[in-house]
């Protein structure tokens, strides 16, 4: 079973890493791919290894964060191979810093590739596929928008994709397109960024080689393309080695209502002594994960220096 089979996919930032692998594996699978990256010789070198295979496939250079070029991008997929059926949004930036610090370069930065970029791409996707009636957007976010200490600006572009993966998949519910995310892990250059800012402020070490391959990422990539996903959309999938779970979306929990429907500051502090303060939610992706730091503890850790442990 070849489970793309005549499906014409873009994928983003496919010339390293888990990109790379979510372009090779969707080639595999029968897919026409359009190997996305900023860097020309890396995205080349990714279409030529699948042609080698006997796949097919394109490279594309495109900053995804220009929408001009973001257009250029999907319109390519579809003069080459006729149509667009299926976007995986994996071009992103990585970056780390101390609290109080984050600089505005930085965080423009991150929204205008990891956010604004997503957003560049799947607008004029979604309007092929939705004149076509049907088409798969694969968003990718992180675990840590739920929360991974000196990730903050990072997170927060995770987490505005998430939204707009909730959203979009609500919007298009009944168009034929679906709209789903993938929350990856994998040994890759952000393990080594991250690696490299810990022990440069004295936060600890993690062992980099203790996560998966990227490649173990891209059979939820090549599902959620394929038609066997036709009836899930909203989702966001948990990958973290032989793990698969889908991520809880935010949701009210135990809501208290007002004996007179008015809230005074008195009132609400008495909802939280006598109710809410009972089922305060936890913060973080820390405990989920399963990478360690050399010394046994969690590689995305709490933010407790390791030598408080």
């Amino acid at each position: 079973m070849t489970w793309l089979d005549g499906k014409s996919v873009v994928v983003t930032g496919a010339g390293r890493g888990i990109g790379a692998a979510y372009a090779r594996a969707a080639a595999d699978e029968g897919a026409r791919v359009v190997v996305n990256d900023i860097d020309a010789e890396v995205a080349g070198q990714v279409a030529a290894d699948i042609r080698d295979q006997g796949g097919t496939a394109l490279a594309k250079v495109a900053d995804v964060s220009q929408w001009s070029e973001a257009a250029d991008l999907i319109g390519y997929c579809v003069s080459e191979f006729g149509t667009i059926d299926g976007l995986v949004n994996n071009a992103g930036l990585f970056d780390m810093s101390m609290p109080g610090e984050i600089t505005e370069s930085q965080l423009s930065r991150l929204l205008a590739v990891n956010v604004a970029g997503v957003v560049a791409c799947s607008m004029p996707a979604i309007r092929h596929m939705r004149s076509r009636g049907s088409g798969s957007i694969v968003n990718v976010t992180s675990g840590a928008h739920m929360g991974i200490a000196h990730m903050a600006a990072y997170a927060a572009t995770k987490g505005a994709v998430a939204s707009l993966t909730y959203t979009w998949s609500m919007e298009l519910a009944a168009s034929g397109v679906r709209v789903n995310a993938i929350s990856p892990l994998a040994s890759t250059r952000m393990g080594e960024t991250t690696a490299g800012f810990l022990e440069t402020n004295g936060l600890g070490r993690i062992n980099t080689g203790g996560s998966p391959a990227p490649e173990a990422n891209a059979p939820v990539a090549v599902f959620l393309l394929s038609d066997a996903s036709a009836r899930v959309t909203g989702q966001i999938v948990r990958i973290e080695g032989s793990d698969l779970a889908l991520v809880a979306h935010p949701a009210v929990l135990e809501p208290v209502l007002s004996t007179d429907g008015l809230w005074t500051p008195a009132g609400v502090a008495q909802a939280f002594e006598e109710r809410l303060g009972q089922v305060l939610v936890p913060v973080g992706m820390g405990p989920l994960l399963r990478a360690e730091y050399l010394s046994g503890g969690s590689a995305f850790w709490d933010g407790t220096p390791e030598a408080a442990r």
